[in-house]
């Protein structure tokens, strides 16, 4: 099948841009489905016009006039896509310039619509402009979006029940998570020697952050938790791994007195991601709104076996089982937060057991899997049987 991917953020080969989120989803399915045989063409914004051709995918990337936030705004990738055939028009839904762009081609095409339903926009955030936009995109398209798709993919049953608009298409909703390469993340380290790569090797524990640092994704919540921590356990690191508000946090620590012991990388490159991963005792989710509706990081981290601590919201609780290969704590509970991760600091024989669980579990979510899935969506919408395919993917979720 010809597949077209619409996305508002995908790595190029330079890797000019930080990709997260939805981007990430997108670069490894496109291309698993790209192994698998299909023809994936990926559309994008970018600071340039590109097309980069990867054999089975090809990416173009259309030039941006405008960049809001993470937001890349690019006039071309609402037509120049059309210039191709595609059987599917498949919407990564994380900017509203990749939604539009993809119904467009659908509607323009009479193709049919899949959507991978990321998470709600919040609009209780960011600058005057995006709350602005978000609040009218709400209220007056995405309703009119999902009533144009054929099937809404998200990556979590648990998720429909917590989002604003999932509830009122629950009929076209099909469960399929998103995925990992688990192979990529067992480095040929030790826990020391990843250490000793980064520079971690002080003999302290290691709390990890790793996601972009930005308000929805909860820091502060765990920079505020970290005082009554150091209390108990003196001996532990925090480190914040990821791009966004760096310096903004680095202040905030400093205000909370607690700036010497943590660390802030920045943005890294994925191929140190397992380093630090691996180099870890607890790793942290701790974000405080519902759009939060899978969690990559949470696989990643279950991947190295590390045991997790992350907010009861949106649809975490799909992915990390309290008690069993994390806990899970109430959002924007900085205490509750501390008491968890207390708690797996004091019982390394815990860590260890919740690391092998977790480990155990995440053979379920390769990325293999995940795209034998998605593209069992696709053909039963080309042989006009949808229903079928819903009925299938969720009775086999249950299981």
């Amino acid at each position: 099948m010809r597949l077209g991917h619409f996305v508002s953020l995908f790595p190029d080969r330079n890797r000019e841009i930080e990709v997260y989120g939805a981007g990430r989803v997108a670069y490894h399915l496109c291309n698993m489905l790209a192994q698998k045989g299909h023809e994936v063409h990926v559309f994008a914004p970018f600071k340039r016009d590109l097309i980069e051709d990867y054999g089975s995918m090809t990416v173009h990337f259309y030039k941006s006039f405008l960049r809001l936030g993470v937001m890349n705004v690019s006039c071309k990738l609402l037509y120049k896509p059309t210039g191709y055939n595609v059987d599917i028009a498949h919407v990564h839904y994380d900017t509203p310039i990749s939604v539009i762009a993809g119904l467009r081609y659908a509607k323009k095409k009479k193709v049919p619509l899949v959507v991978t339903w990321h998470g709600d926009w919040m609009e209780n955030y960011g600058g005057v402009i995006r709350r602005l936009g978000i609040y009218l995109f709400n209220r007056y398209f995405v309703d009119k979006f999902l009533s144009c798709t054929n099937v809404i993919i998200t990556p979590s049953s648990y998720y429909i029940q917590e989002s604003r608009f999932l509830k009122r298409y629950e009929d076209k909703v099909v469960e399929i998570p998103n995925g990992v390469n688990i192979d990529y993340f067992a480095v040929p380290y030790s826990k020391d020697e990843c250490r000793e790569r980064l520079g971690l090797n002080n003999g302290k524990n290691v709390v990890l952050y790793l996601n972009a640092l930005y308000p929805l994704k909860g820091p502060r919540i765990l920079l505020k938790a970290i005082p009554k921590i150091m209390k108990e356990h003196k001996d532990t690191i925090f480190v914040f791994v990821g791009g966004g508000d760096v310096n903004k946090y680095k202040e905030i620590s400093e205000e909370m007195g607690v700036r010497k012991h943590v660390r802030f990388t920045g943005y890294v490159e994925e191929n140190v991601k397992p380093l630090y991963y691996n180099a870890s005792d607890v790793f942290v989710l701790p974000s405080i709104e519902t759009f939060e509706s899978f969690g990559i990081v949470n696989l990643e981290a279950m991947a190295c076996g590390v045991p997790l601590v992350a907010s009861k919201i949106g649809g975490v609780p799909d992915v990390v089982k309290n008690g069993e290969n994390g806990l899970l704590v109430p959002p924007k509970n900085s205490d509750a937060l501390g008491d968890a991760i207390m708690s797996l600091l004091e019982n390394e024989e815990i860590r260890k057991k919740m690391g092998k669980k977790g480990k155990e579990m995440v053979k379920n979510y390769a990325w293999d899997k995940v795209a034998e899935m998605t593209g069992r969506v696709y053909e039963d919408l080309i042989n006009e049987s949808g229903k079928k395919s819903h009925k299938y993917l969720k009775e086999k979720n249950k299981q």
